[in-house]
C-alpha cells in the first residue's frame, strides 16, 4: 500500500510543498500581469523589501474603472511577497558566494575544501598514532589475545552474582580514537579518550562474544584515567605479557604520516606544562614519547 507525501502546507494539496505550489506561483503571476495592465511601477523601496503596500494601487485603478474582477485580496497579496522574498533572498546569497561549511570561507563549498581535505588526513594519522601509543600498552600489560578476563554476571539459579571467566580474542580498534571529518575539532587528539569505551573482544565459554573496557587498575594507561582499586565488574586475571597485537579489525596503527602544524598535537587533561607523567605505568613514558614526537608533539591545550 502506497503513501501520499509532500502536502502543500498552502493548499493542503499532495505532490507539491508550498515552494513550488500552483496557486501561490498563480497569485504572484496575476499581481504582475495587473500591474503592467494598469502601468504601475514600485518604487525602489518597494522592490528591496517586497513591500505590498504598492498593490493597493492596483485596485485603486481597478475600481476607477468598475473592474472588480481585477481587486487584488489579501491573500493573493501574501502569495506575491512570499514569492519576492524569496527571490530577494536568493539574489543576497548569490551575491555573497558559496560558503563553505567546514571552514566558513567563502568562494568554495566542504567538497572541494583543502582545510577539510587536510584535516581528514591528520585525523587519520592522529588515529594512527593512537592506535601504536594503545597497542604498545596493552602488549605490555597482556592484553592480547589469549589473555583470561573477567566479568562480574548475574546467576539467576543463584541469585547472586558470580565471575565470568573470559579470554581475549582481539582489539577492536574501530572503536579507538574514533575522528570527527566533518568538523575542524574533530581530530581524535585527547590521549586519555584513546583508552576509554568498550574495545576489548572477548569470547565466554558459552561461545558468546562482547567487548569489555580496559580494567581502571591496569597501570599501562593514562594517569587520567588509571584508579588502583580493583573493579567487582570486570578485571584482567591472566595476561599474556608481550603478547601479539591483532592488527585487523579496523587496525590504523602503519599510518605515520606526519602531522600539520594545524592538527593540535596531542593533548592530556590535567597534565598542563608536563608537571606529572602522562602515563600511570612511567616506565612507558619514554616510548609513548618516542611515538609522539615521530609524527607530532605534545600540546597543553
Amino acid at each position: 500500500m502506497g503513501y501520499r507525501t509532500n502536502q502543500c502546507q498552502s493548499c493542503g494539496q499532495f505532490g507539491h510543498n508550498r515552494r513550488g505550489c500552483p496557486q501561490i506561483k498563480e497569485a504572484h503571476a496575476r499581481v504582475e500581469r495587473l500591474a503592467e495592465k494598469y502601468g504601475i511601477i514600485r518604487s525602489e523601496d518597494e522592490r528591496a523589501y517586497a513591500s505590498t503596500s504598492w498593490i493597493e494601487r492596483i485596485n485603486e485603478a481597478a475600481q476607477i474603472v468598475d473592474a472588480d474582477e481585477d481587486a487584488v485580496q489579501y491573500r493573493d497579496r501574501w502569495h506575491w511577497q512570499e514569492i519576492e522574498e524569496r527571490k530577494i533572498a536568493q539574489a543576497a546569497k548569490n551575491k555573497r558566494g558559496r560558503k563553505c561549511g567546514f571552514c566558513d570561507e567563502r568562494g568554495h563549498n566542504a567538497r572541494t575544501c583543502e582545510s577539510k581535505k587536510q584535516h581528514r588526513k591528520d585525523c587519520d594519522a592522529m588515529r594512527g598514532l593512537a592506535h601504536r601509543v594503545v597497542a604498545a600498552c596493552l602488549k605490555k600489560a597482556g592484553i592480547v589475545p589469549g589473555a583470561l578476563m573477567r566479568k562480574r554476571e548475574w546467576n539467576y539459579q543463584t541469585n547472586d552474582y558470580y565471575q565470568q571467566m573470559c579470554m581475549v580474542t582481539g582489539i577492536d580498534w574501530s572503536a579507538i580514537a574514533e575522528p570527527g571529518y566533518d568538523v575542524p575539532g574533530g581530530s581524535p587528539r585527547h590521549l586519555d579518550s584513546w583508552f576509554k569505551g568498550a574495545f576489548i573482544w572477548v569470547r565466554m565459554p558459552n561461545g558468546d562474544e562482547g567487548k569489555m573496557r580496559l580494567p581502571q587498575d591496569i597501570e599501562q594507561q593514562s594517569r587520567y584515567n588509571y584508579y588502583e582499586k580493583e573493579s567487582e565488574s570486570w578485571g584482567l586475571v591472566s595476561g599474556v605479557p608481550n603478547g601479539n597485537i591483532n592488527e585487523d579489525r579496523g587496525w590504523k596503527g602503519n599510518n605515520e604520516t606526519l602531522l600539520s602544524p594545524d592538527a593540535g598535537g596531542v593533548y592530556h587533561y590535567g597534565n598542563q606544562g608536563g608537571e606529572y607523567p602522562r602515563m600511570q605505568d612511567e616506565d612507558l613514558e619514554p616510548e609513548i614519547d618516542r611515538l609522539v614526537n615521530q609524527v607530532s608533539e605534545w600540546r597543553d591545550y
